[in-house]
């Protein structure tokens, strides 16, 4: 299976979907990681991407690629759509996983719009949560995940040592969500996402999803 993960800063995608992707990883699945951009706003760029570096390689993904655009100036424009598209092609993905439209950040609202559009041949794309992420949220699809995989994700996590004052990135909270959607998923531990387009042939191939 090929995957795709598209994140608007240096840490979103590991928050969203760090578990999943290392699910991914371990069945064999291919991963590439689009960032859009270095997260200037919070602590310097080059230190920012290392971070994101460094966590991929700890979700055993290699295949990164930075889009550069400026910390909360996301544009949602063709040229964004554009390089997303070129890079969502390159790999051809069955999946990819976005961010959800209802999100109080800027960033993430934009970066979920030209998602969308970008994707629009792929047989699967999923929306998950952020901690911006607005109430009206509503999870249709669970990826369950193992107890060792939801450490990794927080190691993952961790490794954004710039974001660390932020209480949300604590290893309880992300434990927190994880058990509840875990609940909700009847399992453990799990992540939730919104459906934008799934594909019937292409379901049952994720572990432990419903």
């Amino acid at each position: 299976m090929q995957v795709a993960a598209i994140g608007a800063h240096p840490d979103d995608i590991e928050i969203g979907a760090g578990a999943s992707i290392a699910v991914h990883r371990n069945r064999g699945d291919a991963v590439r990681f689009i960032i859009l951009t270095n997260g200037g706003k919070v602590a310097a760029q080059s230190q920012r991407r290392a971070e994101a570096e460094r966590a991929a390689e700890i979700l055993n993904v290699d295949d990164v690629h930075f889009l550069d655009y400026a910390d909360t100036e996301v544009p949602y424009n063709q040229e964004t759509v554009d390089e997303l598209e070129a890079k969502l092609t390159a790999v051809d993905p069955d999946r990819v996983y976005i961010h959800a439209e209802e999100d109080t950040h800027q960033d993430h609202r934009r970066a979920a719009k030209a998602s969308i559009t970008a994707s629009r041949n792929v047989n699967q794309v999923l929306a998950f949560e952020a901690p911006s992420t607005r109430s009206s949220f509503a999870p249709q699809y669970y990826n369950s995940v193992p107890e060792g995989v939801i450490e990794g994700k927080i190691e993952a996590i961790r490794s954004h040592e710039s974001q660390q004052e932020k209480k949300y990135l604590e290893a309880e909270a992300m434990k927190g969500l994880a058990r509840f959607r875990g609940r909700q998923a009847n399992s453990t531990y799990a992540e939730a996402f919104q459906v934008i387009r799934i594909n019937n042939m292409y379901k049952s191939n994720f572990y432990g999803s419903r």
